[in-house]
């Protein structure tokens, strides 16, 4: 067979086990059997994205890409492209993971929410090695009642899922992220109405944000009301001329974990991406979307 067919054929079988990998991770996990080949093949795609879920898990990961002999530290920087954190991983672990993985894209934290103990750092002063493109955090890099947005570490982000409450997000400091141009902001507040100061604080809170993050053309805010209720129908009143600004719900799930990755994550994206740039006025509702 002529190496030009041999090549082809490696390609489409490489294409077809990647796809099976990437369909189940069951599957993949059995795949790494078959050969050193196809195990190569299968390895990228099981270390792309890196959940750690729990203890045990991140310490197990970070015995795997410290002490293994077969694959070097090379290959976790190269092909670890995203990593959801969802609980409070201690700092130090974080930073012996990143620094190794330190070519993530897409990074997703979601910590218990706790009290400041001290004057400590914000964890982005740690992750000095990372320049994430997409973020979705509920507290974790995202902690109150500063993130410190100048950290070198939000310099490239240009997705931003902010899930910390709305009472922490408008007391912020101004900032300024210059690659930013997809934000995701909550304004859940149950079955209550919003007083007017409340609403004036969130609206004002907004505009500072696309005023001084220029690049940004899709701004959408979570909410759990309907559009019937006061507090959104006034929002809805207050963004009618700006339509980078969206409101949309989940149908399925009001409260799900939202990762930077994800089709679910991405599936909002484009949902308001698709919204966004109607003529002046056109905002007049609350987008519904549904689970991926």
């Amino acid at each position: 067979m002529p190496a030009q067919n041999v090549v082809l054929v490696l390609d489409i079988l490489r294409m077809i086990f990647e796809t099976a990998a990437r369909a189940d991770r069951r599957t993949a996990l059995k795949l790494v059997l078959v050969s050193r080949l196809v195990e190569s093949w299968i390895s990228i795609v099981l270390y792309e994205t890196v959940y750690l879920y729990r203890q045990r898990t991140s310490n197990k990961f970070l015995r795997t890409i410290e002490t293994s002999a077969t694959k070097p530290r090379a290959f976790f920087s190269t092909h670890v492209k995203s990593m959801s954190v969802l609980f409070d991983i201690p700092v130090d672990q974080l930073v012996r993971v990143t620094s190794i993985c330190d070519g993530i894209e897409n990074l997703t934290t979601w910590f218990l929410p706790a009290p400041r103990s001290g004057p400590t750092p914000p964890l982005s002063h740690f992750l000095f090695t990372l320049r994430p493109k997409k973020l979705a955090a509920w507290h974790g890099v995202l902690r109150s009642p500063d993130p410190y947005f100048g950290a070198p570490f939000f310099s490239n982000i240009t997705h931003l899922t902010v899930v910390n409450i709305w009472e922490e997000w408008t007391a912020w400091p101004a900032f300024s992220l210059p690659a930013l141009t997809h934000l995701s902001l909550d304004f859940t507040f149950g079955s209550r109405t919003l007083a007017e100061e409340e609403l004036v604080l969130i609206s004002e809170a907004v505009e500072a944000i696309l005023l001084a993050c220029v690049r940004v053309h899709v701004c959408g805010l979570r909410v759990d009301q309907p559009v019937a209720s006061p507090s959104i129908i006034s929002m809805l009143d207050r963004f009618r001329s700006e339509p980078r600004v969206l409101f949309f719900r989940h149908q399925d799930e009001p409260f799900q974990i939202r990762e930077a990755h994800s089709d679910a994550e991405a599936a909002i994206w484009r949902a308001l991406e698709r919204a966004v740039g109607g003529p002046s006025g056109s905002v007049s509702s609350v987008l519904t979307i549904t689970r991926v």
